[in-house]
Protein backbone atom coordinates (compact mmCIF):
# COMPACT_ATOMS: atom_id res chain seq x y z
CA UNK A 1 0.00 0.00 0.00
CA UNK A 2 1.21 3.52 -0.76
CA UNK A 3 2.31 5.94 1.86
CA UNK A 4 0.14 9.52 1.79
CA UNK A 5 2.70 10.53 4.15
CA UNK A 6 4.16 13.54 1.54
CA UNK A 7 0.42 14.66 1.18
CA UNK A 8 0.43 15.76 5.10
CA UNK A 9 3.19 18.26 4.54
CA UNK A 10 0.82 20.15 1.90
CA UNK A 11 -0.66 23.88 2.98
CA UNK A 12 -4.55 23.12 3.67
CA UNK A 13 -5.10 26.60 1.66
CA UNK A 14 -4.32 25.52 -1.79
CA UNK A 15 -7.66 26.76 -3.73
CA UNK A 16 -11.15 28.51 -3.81
CA UNK A 17 -13.66 27.14 -0.66
CA UNK A 18 -17.42 26.51 -1.93
CA UNK A 19 -18.38 29.94 -0.21
CA UNK A 20 -16.09 32.10 -1.78
CA UNK A 21 -17.02 30.53 -5.09
CA UNK A 22 -20.39 31.60 -4.56
CA UNK A 23 -20.05 34.38 -3.75
CA UNK A 24 -18.17 35.35 -6.49
CA UNK A 25 -21.06 34.35 -8.74
CA UNK A 26 -23.53 36.28 -6.55
CA UNK A 27 -21.65 38.99 -7.16
CA UNK A 28 -21.22 39.01 -10.73
CA UNK A 29 -24.94 38.05 -11.19
CA UNK A 30 -25.73 40.70 -9.53
CA UNK A 31 -23.85 43.07 -12.07
CA UNK A 32 -25.08 41.71 -14.89
CA UNK A 33 -28.59 42.17 -13.61
CA UNK A 34 -27.68 45.49 -13.22
CA UNK A 35 -26.16 46.00 -16.80
CA UNK A 36 -29.52 44.44 -18.41
CA UNK A 37 -31.70 46.59 -15.91
CA UNK A 38 -31.01 49.61 -17.45
CA UNK A 39 -30.13 48.77 -20.90
CA UNK A 40 -34.07 47.48 -20.52
CA UNK A 41 -34.65 50.84 -19.06
CA UNK A 42 -32.41 52.49 -21.61
CA UNK A 43 -34.33 50.87 -24.30
CA UNK A 44 -37.96 52.14 -23.18
CA UNK A 45 -36.28 56.06 -22.75
CA UNK A 46 -34.92 56.00 -26.57
CA UNK A 47 -38.30 54.85 -27.81
CA UNK A 48 -40.38 57.21 -25.95
CA UNK A 49 -37.73 60.11 -27.16
CA UNK A 50 -37.93 58.86 -30.61
CA UNK A 51 -41.49 58.95 -29.97
CA UNK A 52 -41.64 63.00 -28.94
CA UNK A 53 -38.95 63.51 -31.84
CA UNK A 54 -41.69 62.45 -34.41
CA UNK A 55 -44.14 64.69 -32.77
CA UNK A 56 -41.98 67.76 -33.66
CA UNK A 57 -42.40 66.79 -37.64
CA UNK A 58 -45.73 65.33 -36.77
CA UNK A 59 -47.25 68.47 -35.85
CA UNK A 60 -45.85 70.56 -39.09
CA UNK A 61 -47.14 67.64 -41.50
CA UNK A 62 -50.25 67.77 -39.51
CA UNK A 63 -50.85 71.05 -39.86
CA UNK A 64 -50.03 71.08 -43.39
CA UNK A 65 -52.38 68.61 -44.23
CA UNK A 66 -55.26 70.13 -42.99
CA UNK A 67 -54.67 73.60 -44.38
CA UNK A 68 -54.93 71.58 -47.73
CA UNK A 69 -56.96 68.83 -46.99
CA UNK A 70 -59.42 69.43 -44.70
CA UNK A 71 -60.41 73.68 -45.26
CA UNK A 72 -63.33 73.52 -48.09
CA UNK A 73 -65.51 76.84 -49.32
CA UNK A 74 -68.77 75.71 -48.79
CA UNK A 75 -70.70 77.23 -51.87
CA UNK A 76 -69.15 78.36 -55.52
CA UNK A 77 -68.38 81.82 -54.86
CA UNK A 78 -67.62 82.32 -51.03
CA UNK A 79 -66.60 84.61 -48.50
CA UNK A 80 -63.56 84.90 -47.18
CA UNK A 81 -65.30 83.53 -43.63
CA UNK A 82 -67.51 81.28 -45.15
CA UNK A 83 -65.54 77.85 -45.06
CA UNK A 84 -66.21 74.69 -43.53
CA UNK A 85 -63.44 72.42 -41.84
CA UNK A 86 -63.44 68.89 -42.19
CA UNK A 87 -62.09 66.70 -39.59
CA UNK A 88 -59.23 64.58 -39.59
CA UNK A 89 -59.84 61.26 -37.34
CA UNK A 90 -57.44 58.86 -36.83
CA UNK A 91 -55.06 59.65 -39.95
CA UNK A 92 -51.89 57.12 -39.56
CA UNK A 93 -48.41 58.70 -39.20
CA UNK A 94 -45.74 57.23 -41.82
CA UNK A 95 -42.52 55.66 -40.10
CA UNK A 96 -43.94 55.37 -36.90
CA UNK A 97 -46.63 52.37 -36.90
CA UNK A 98 -49.00 52.66 -33.79
CA UNK A 99 -49.04 56.46 -33.67
CA UNK A 100 -52.06 57.84 -34.48
CA UNK A 101 -53.55 61.83 -34.96
CA UNK A 102 -56.81 63.54 -35.18
CA UNK A 103 -57.24 67.14 -36.20
CA UNK A 104 -60.09 69.91 -34.98
CA UNK A 105 -60.78 73.38 -34.93
CA UNK A 106 -62.69 75.68 -32.69
CA UNK A 107 -64.10 79.00 -34.03
CA UNK A 108 -63.97 82.78 -31.63
CA UNK A 109 -66.98 84.59 -31.99
CA UNK A 110 -64.30 87.20 -30.74
CA UNK A 111 -62.25 86.43 -33.51
CA UNK A 112 -64.06 84.99 -36.43
CA UNK A 113 -60.90 85.44 -38.53
CA UNK A 114 -59.03 82.57 -36.56
CA UNK A 115 -59.61 78.73 -35.85
CA UNK A 116 -58.07 77.51 -33.20
CA UNK A 117 -56.64 74.03 -34.42
CA UNK A 118 -56.29 71.61 -32.09
CA UNK A 119 -54.66 68.25 -33.01
CA UNK A 120 -54.22 64.81 -30.53
CA UNK A 121 -51.83 62.54 -30.56
CA UNK A 122 -52.00 59.07 -29.97
CA UNK A 123 -49.30 55.94 -29.48
CA UNK A 124 -48.07 53.20 -27.57
CA UNK A 125 -45.16 53.42 -25.12
CA UNK A 126 -44.76 50.30 -22.75
CA UNK A 127 -48.25 49.08 -23.63
CA UNK A 128 -49.66 52.11 -22.12
CA UNK A 129 -51.62 54.51 -24.44
CA UNK A 130 -49.85 57.55 -24.60
CA UNK A 131 -51.67 60.92 -25.66
CA UNK A 132 -50.32 64.74 -26.36
CA UNK A 133 -52.45 67.38 -27.63
CA UNK A 134 -50.78 70.08 -30.07
CA UNK A 135 -53.02 73.70 -30.60
CA UNK A 136 -52.29 76.16 -33.07
CA UNK A 137 -54.21 79.43 -34.48
CA UNK A 138 -54.68 79.26 -38.26
CA UNK A 139 -56.24 81.97 -40.32
CA UNK A 140 -59.74 81.03 -41.86
CA UNK A 141 -58.72 81.43 -45.21
CA UNK A 142 -58.49 79.18 -48.12
CA UNK A 143 -55.10 77.77 -49.30
CA UNK A 144 -52.92 80.09 -51.03
CA UNK A 145 -53.09 78.30 -54.15
CA UNK A 146 -56.89 78.54 -54.13
CA UNK A 147 -57.06 81.88 -53.16
CA UNK A 148 -54.94 82.48 -56.10
CA UNK A 149 -56.68 80.86 -58.62
CA UNK A 150 -60.10 82.29 -57.12
CA UNK A 151 -58.61 86.17 -57.94
CA UNK A 152 -57.72 84.77 -61.54
CA UNK A 153 -61.07 82.96 -62.38
CA UNK A 154 -59.86 79.64 -62.53
CA UNK A 155 -61.68 76.86 -61.15
CA UNK A 156 -59.41 74.81 -58.55
CA UNK A 157 -58.14 71.65 -59.83
CA UNK A 158 -57.83 68.91 -56.86
CA UNK A 159 -54.29 69.02 -56.07
CA UNK A 160 -52.08 65.97 -56.53
CA UNK A 161 -50.06 63.97 -54.61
Amino acid sequence: MASTAPYRNAPAAAGFTLIEMVAALAILLFGVLSVIGAMTTSIGQRRTADARHELCGLCEEAVHRVVHEAIRAKGPDPSPLDLEFTPLVDQETPGFPGMRWSASVTTDEACPELWLLKVDVRWLDAGEEVSTEFLRVLPRQLPLRERVQGFRGEAAEPEKR
